[in-house]
């Protein structure tokens, strides 16, 4: 049984297995080249901190188009890849068996349902999460540069393309794939309604609406005035969810100069010069401070802002991944149920 699974899926494992060293090909030499040019940067700016680039985080670095596009190009392979694998691994698994009626040829050659259905998800299963796992963890090392330099792992395309998610969402979309084979029998509805939940799922539904609550955020309170919240959230890559105004009454203000109480707006109509552009700039207080800020902090106006902190990345993590792999679960739980008693 194990020999003719090979013999029969050995195209598959070798078009991924080209595809991982085409990828590790290019992966290693860019990673080690961005990192080793990141580090010089460092060097320099020790060496030369009135450096214009040294005050900037990125330090001038990575802005041509090729940089640019592998930075955003990398991540966004990784993500689809679970896509390819669920529409052309997993759902003509079983599909395309049951089209070419070469199941009922099997179990009428001494092999039960269970130890067939059991031997075919176990080996794409396997192969699907050491393949993934490989092109998750090249992409991990290769992405220490940019996470470093942008410190955004938590923007969906990063987050969903590092650590060990991409290997849930790939078990996930494969089962899928397998599954909705097994239902309806016809591999090209089979790949549609995987693309189709996999989209709306991974793409849409949990990095929008469930991901932002997997932990309660933490909030932070501040004055009005220039980076005063910022100065109260801590330095890393952080997951800013929402920044706001709240006046005095509780609520959002969306339009400082026009929701300003009565005091305020006298004073920001005196400190209000006309620009080339035909809008409005406060003038400089002497002395420093903004005396808006102070009559808005004096009226009960400041700011919240809600995060996630960047020590919970590996929480969110597990947490989604989790998520992930209990659908697979049950992916193959109902493929059974299919495959072993509609079928029977």
């Amino acid at each position: 049984m194990n020999w003719f699974l090979w013999r029969q899926h050995r195209k598959n494992f070798l078009v991924i297995g080209i595809l991982l060293a085409l990828y590790t090909a290019l992966v290693i030499p860019t990673g080690l080249h961005f990192w080793h040019t990141y580090q010089h940067a460092l060097t320099a700016c020790a060496q030369n901190p009135a450096d214009p680039n040294c005050s900037e985080p990125q330090l001038g670095l990575f802005q041509s188009s090729t940089d640019q596009l592998l930075f955003h190009l990398l991540p966004v392979t990784i993500l689809f890849l679970p896509i390819v694998l669920g529409i052309f691994w997993g759902a003509p698994l079983l599909a395309r068996e049951y089209a070419e009626g070469t199941n009922g040829l099997v179990w009428t050659q001494g092999t039960s349902r269970h130890k067939w259905l059991t031997v075919k998800l176990t080996w794409v299963l396997v192969a699907t999460a050491v393949f993934i796992g490989v092109f998750a963890a090249l992409m991990t090392w290769w992405s220490n540069t940019p996470n470093t330099l942008n410190m955004d792992r938590f923007n969906d395309v990063f987050f969903s393309s590092q650590g060990i998610l991409p290997v849930a969402y790939a078990l996930f979309a494969v089962t899928s794939g397998i599954m909705f084979g097994a239902w309806f029998k016809k591999t090209m509805v089979a790949a549609g309604v995987t693309l189709g939940l996999f989209i709306a799922l991974a793409l849409i539904a949990v990095p929008n609406f469930v991901r932002p609550h997997y932990m309660a955020p933490v909030t932070v309170v501040a004055q009005m005035g220039p980076a005063a919240v910022d100065s109260k959230i801590p330095e890393g890559a952080n997951w800013l969810l929402s920044r706001n105004i709240i006046n005095q009454n509780g609520e959002v203000v969306q339009d400082i100069f026009s929701s300003a109480p009565a005091q305020c707006q006298k004073i920001i109509q005196q400190m209000q010069i006309g620009t080339s552009a035909g809008g409005n700039r406060v003038k400089a207080v002497p002395g420093g401070g903004d005396s808006i800020d102070a009559c808005l902090n004096k009226a009960g106006w400041h700011q919240i802002a809600t995060f996630q902190p960047s020590y919970r990345y590996w929480d969110f993590q597990r947490i989604e991944a989790g998520i992930y792999l209990a659908l697979t679960v049950l992916a193959v739980g109902a493929t059974y149920l299919l495959v072993l008693r509609r079928d029977a």
